[in-house]
């Protein structure tokens, strides 16, 4: 007999943009309460949370343009967000994506990347305080 019951509600997802990692290590970032606020919403409201390889490297290098490569590899060492890695598929996606986007679009390839697997993975919910993230660059 199965431990989990066939109709048992999934746990909700939230994909993790670098712009509210940025946000929560930042105390002086603008959005940061704003940020704190909506990841302790987050996690009582059971969200699982995951991010991309994409997003570990582009959090890096932002920590490390603003705070230094030691605030960088502190966060990179403490940092608990299960990480998926894109496969070649999801970087052809994203690649397309990029070369579709409207003209003037500020859409990256890791904004793009990230689009792809939350599609992939069926992820609707988006912890983001980047606009251009939070428009996808359409």
């Amino acid at each position: 007999m199965s431990d989990s019951l066939p109709n048992a509600p999934q746990p909700a997802i939230a994909f993790v943009d670098s712009s509210a990692i940025v946000a929560l290590v930042d105390r002086r970032d603008p959005t940061h309460q704003q940020a704190l606020a909506a990841y302790h919403e987050l996690v009582d409201e059971g969200y699982c949370l995951f991010t991309t390889n994409y997003v570990i490297a582009e959090t890096l290098q932002l920590l490390d343009l603003s705070f230094g490569p030691d605030i960088a590899r502190k966060w990179l060492q403490d940092h608990r967000l299960p990480v998926y890695h894109a496969d070649e598929q999801d970087e052809r996606r994203a690649t397309n994506r990029l070369s579709t986007a409207r003209p003037g679009s500020r859409l990256s390839m890791t904004d793009a990347i990230s689009s792809v697997v939350m599609d992939r993975l069926g992820v609707s919910d988006a912890f983001a305080v980047d606009a251009d993230f939070l428009s996808d660059g359409s």
